[in-house]
């Protein structure tokens, strides 16, 4: 069973203190983490939002996630200035890249309401209906909205 928990898995300890402090004051249950025990905290935690940062450490650590049985959803803290604000979904988990720095009041607002997405997602897969999920999930980012297949 997952929990309404947001991992932030990222190198850069001022901005992880920051993104933990904003969920926290928005009664996110958040966790931080910048070493090896990342993985085992997801493990262990089963959240459904990781945060991470868009390092070659980050970036292999949202691969890892990837491939756990009930993957967290992903968002990519990008300082790449070329870099687009999007959400994309690869088959198995959704993937939002925010560009950073960020608005710490809008990142918490994009997280709490990915939280009640997630879980209202493992809601209807538990029902009586098999957890069949419509054909087409629309996410509004920004002002396009993209529909996920």
């Amino acid at each position: 069973m997952r929990r309404n928990a947001v991992v932030v898995a990222d190198d850069e300890a001022i901005r992880s203190g920051k993104v933990l402090q904003w969920l926290e004051s928005q009664d996110v249950s958040a966790y931080g983490t910048s070493d090896q025990t990342a993985l085992d905290m997801v493990r262990e935690l089963k959240p459904r939002v990781v945060v991470c940062s868009d390092t070659s450490d980050g970036l292999s650590f949202c691969h890892t996630v990837r491939e756990f049985p009930e993957p967290p959803m992903v968002v990519v803290l990008s300082e790449d200035p070329t870099v687009r604000d999007d959400v994309y979904f690869d088959g198995r988990t959704v993937i939002a890249v925010v560009r950073a720095p960020v608005r710490m009041v809008a990142l918490s607002r994009f997280i709490r309401t990915a939280l009640q997405i997630v879980a209202r997602l493992d809601r209807s897969e538990a029902s009586p209906n098999g957890g069949k999920m419509p054909e087409r999930l629309l996410f509004h980012v920004g002002r396009q909205p993209r529909i996920l297949h």
